[in-house]
């Protein structure tokens, strides 16, 4: 049964499109053939998909894979539909056509998938070496059917596959829409019962469906969930949502623009469902898509009674059945939407909707599943759903509940289409432009990068008018670095303040939660605020102050301790801004500096302290003075020799050791007057750190001068110059790392082969 799967003898079985046609779901699709794949060893997956987000099409081109491919996998695609009365009928349904889909793929006759055929007609169609077992099922089916126990009748329907003797293949199920198998009527719960009986099969197979109810489905079957995998189907990005429209615009032969492709992408949240039905109704209405014009026209047909319209009225008739509760409930949506108010209770709606608390229960739960509000038990936030939906409330609320003139409120939708679409697109485009913080946060992982990133008072002084090629060289020699953390998890700055909707976009402000060092304790932990402010100038301190204070109240609000405020601006900030940050112990940077901090991130790797014996670190604290920098240097002496270091390189440690000391000793504010050295041993590098309370050499640090002027000073500063440049050429590697009290200077010598 193995055959060859070019593009010259695949056949399109169940695939609504071609193969070459099919885009933005190519690493899933691959992933669902995996499971059917020997390697799965039975395992289920559960493809958790988001509303509107599309997943039939991902599960049919996976079949017309299967099929083709001709080896012992046998392809079963079933998807519940809103036409299934019951769950018997549905199970029914499903045992005709798996019957049906697997003689079609033992006859390698793609055609029989859509025939119309009885079971007897099956039977006919049935190949020898398949008949005798085809035929008992069958008959098993009658004789539970004659006996009315539904719940026995659901098992053997779905249990089918199973029946498939192993040398004949190996089913392989995919379902499809199991979100309506939950609620279907009758004594059974379908997708509990799937769960069971699938999950228990030792066979591989795929429930697809929505994320929230088949998560839930599965706690209910009391599913093992180290036997089943997850799959989460998520909006598509930018770029494979504008290929999706460039393919069905194509397919459908509907003309569009550039300008309105990117448009559709935009409002419809890249929703391949969105998409797809509004190109579709384009198409059917004869509409090209040329300009925002065209297309808000034939948004507002769709909301009033396109293919939009069906589907969420659809959703609404199932939710609520009744004609007086589904206005009510319309009028609830849209007026907590349009208000101020995030969150009402269900208490209050259950009320005003008349119904007890199990009904009103259930229809909240409805609306949770499909992501229309959420719900978490005693009150609703209905502010949830894509704009799509907002919209259709809208119109929805002044036609049914407020009966205003269809004319008008036409006109109005297409008129606040049109007013929205610009900035709609002027946000996106400005997204485009600018790096996301959420992917800079994300890159941190203990690199060491030049401070002055952080640092915009610091950057301007230095580099303010520098070409970019000064600016890299210069940050190659710059010494004080910081450490970055570890980050573990990003999330917009809205999931914690909900309020901070009306002063920033969700991607501007975000919560990064990290670790000092990759080390996983209470006192590593930190937590850093980045925002993103929007000006044309630089921050003054004003409002510099108030995105400060802002981002502190949310640390207050929450309990984070330890915690950094970073904040990033187009054309930086000013002197006076940037004071008050530093006081504050906060950030601040230009987009320029940003910029550069990736491509950083990019070129330096991770330095997390790599797993060393006790025995290998040394700790030693020498009061200042008196000589004691030869007591160091007798020290290291010893400690050096243990990785082999020839003679010359430990006497370069030595004496970059006296000169880090005195620089210490000469420039230290510290009150206990000590030098704290640490001598680290690795496999191939000593790693030498040398601390004081307060040392911060004036030719490295924030670049503030001294304010004397005397003959001593300048010397002073010369020697200093002169002992750091000293240490440079002595040892691999060199840097300067703010800590907590002041700056410790780091210091790295590798082993070569007894070189020096």
């Amino acid at each position: 049964m193995h055959g060859a799967n070019s593009s010259d003898n695949f056949r399109r079985v169940l695939g609504r499109v071609n193969r070459q046609d099919f885009v933005g779901r190519v690493p899933e699709l691959e992933r669902t053939l995996a499971q059917a794949s020997p390697k799965s060893n039975g395992r289920g997956l559960l493809l958790l998909m988001k509303p509107a987000t599309g997943v039939s099409e991902l599960l049919r081109q996976t079949y017309d894979q299967l099929f083709n491919q001709r080896t012992d996998v046998i392809p079963v695609y079933f998807a519940f539909t809103r036409q299934d009365t019951s769950a018997v009928h549905a199970a029914i349904e499903f045992l005709s056509s798996f019957l049906q889909q697997y003689i079609a793929f033992r006859r390698n006759e793609p055609a029989l998938c859509d025939a119309a055929l009885t079971l007897q007609d099956l039977l006919v169609l049935a190949p020898s070496a398949d008949l005798l077992w085809i035929e008992q099922l069958v008959q098993l089916y009658e004789r539970v059917r004659s006996s009315n126990d539904k719940k026995e009748l659901v098992r053997l329907c779905l249990s089918a596959p199973q029946r498939v003797p192993p040398h004949l293949g190996r089913s392989f199920v995919m379902l499809d829409g199991a979100e309506l198998a939950e609620d279907l009527n009758g004594d059974v719960v379908l997708g509990t019962e799937i769960l069971r009986v699938f999950g228990r099969s030792k066979q591989s197979f795929v429930l697809a469906g929505l994320r929230r109810q088949i998560l839930e489905a599965a706690h209910n079957a009391k599913c093992n969930f180290e036997l089943l995998d997850l799959l989460r189907l998520e909006e598509l990005t930018f770029d494979e949502a504008n290929s999706l429209v460039d393919h069905v615009a194509r397919r459908q032969q509907v003309p569009t623009s550039r300008e309105v492709r990117d448009l559709l992408v935009q409002q419809f949240g890249s929703s391949p469902f969105f998409i797809s039905a509004f190109l579709q109704a384009a198409r059917e209405k004869n509409t090209a898509l040329i300009s925002y014009l065209d297309c808000e026209r034939l948004y507002a047909d769709e909301l009033l009674g396109g293919h939009l319209n069906h589907h969420f009225q659809a959703l609404l008739e199932e939710i609520a059945p009744e004609l007086e509760n589904r206005l009510m409930l319309i009028k609830l949506l849209w007026e907590g939407s349009a208000t101020e108010e995030k969150t009402a209770s269900v208490d209050s709606w259950r009320k005003r909707l008349h119904l007890s608390t199990d009904e009103c229960e259930d229809v909240l739960h409805q609306l949770h599943i499909h992501e229309l509000v959420n719900w978490n038990g005693a009150t609703i936030d209905v502010t949830t759903g894509s704009q799509t939906w907002k919209d259709f409330l809208k119109v929805s609320y002044r036609l049914s509940v407020l009966n205003e003139p269809r004319a008008l409120v036409v006109a109005d939708t297409i008129g606040d289409a049109l007013k929205r679409a610009p900035h709609t697109m002027s946000r996106h485009y400005k997204r485009l432009a600018q790096l996301g913080l959420r992917e800079v946060a994300l890159q941190f992982d203990c690199q060491r990068v030049p401070e002055v990133l952080f640092d915009y008072a610091s950057f301007a002084k230095k580099f303010k008018g520098v070409s970019d090629a000064e600016v890299l060289a210069g940050l190659e020699s710059e010494s004080v670095r910081l450490k970055l953390p570890q980050t573990i998890h990003v999330a917009s700055c809205l999931s914690f303040n909900r309020d901070l909707r009306q002063v920033c976009e969700e991607q501007k402000c975000v919560v990064v939660h990290t670790f000092d060092d990759g080390i996983y304790s209470d006192a590593q932990e930190v937590i850093w605020l980045i925002a993103r402010i929007d000006s044309k100038l630089e921050v003054e301190v004003g409002l510099a102050e108030v995105w400060q204070e802002r981002l502190a109240e949310l640390a207050r609000a929450h309990g984070f301790g330890r915690h950094r405020i970073w904040l990033v601006s187009n054309e930086g900030f000013s002197d006076d801004a940037s004071h008050y940050l530093e006081a504050r112990n906060a950030f601040c940077s230009s987009e320029r500096q940003l910029a550069l901090l990736i491509d950083q991130l990019a070129m330096t790797p991770t330095s997390r302290p790599t797993a060393i014996e006790a025995s290998d670190e040394f700790l030693i604290v020498l009061p200042m003075g008196e000589d004691n920098e030869l007591l160091a240097a007798s020290t290291v002496e010893h400690i050096a020799r243990r990785l082999t270091f020839p003679p010359a390189a430990i006497n370069q440690i030595k004496t970059a050791i006296v000169e880090a000391c005195i620089n210490a000793s000469e420039h230290s504010f510290s009150p206990d007057r000590k030098i704290y050295q640490r001598f680290r041993l690795e496999s191939d590098r000593l790693v030498v750190t040398i601390s004081s309370r307060g040392i911060l050499p004036t030719n490295v640090g924030s670049g503030k001068a001294s304010t004397t002027n005397n003959e001593d000073d300048d010397a002073t500063e010369e020697r200093r110059g002169w002992g750091l440049k000293l240490i440079r050429t002595l040892m691999d590697e060199v840097e300067f790392e703010r800590v907590d009290e002041g700056t410790s200077l780091r210091m790295t010598k590798y082993v070569r082969n007894g070189s020096v």
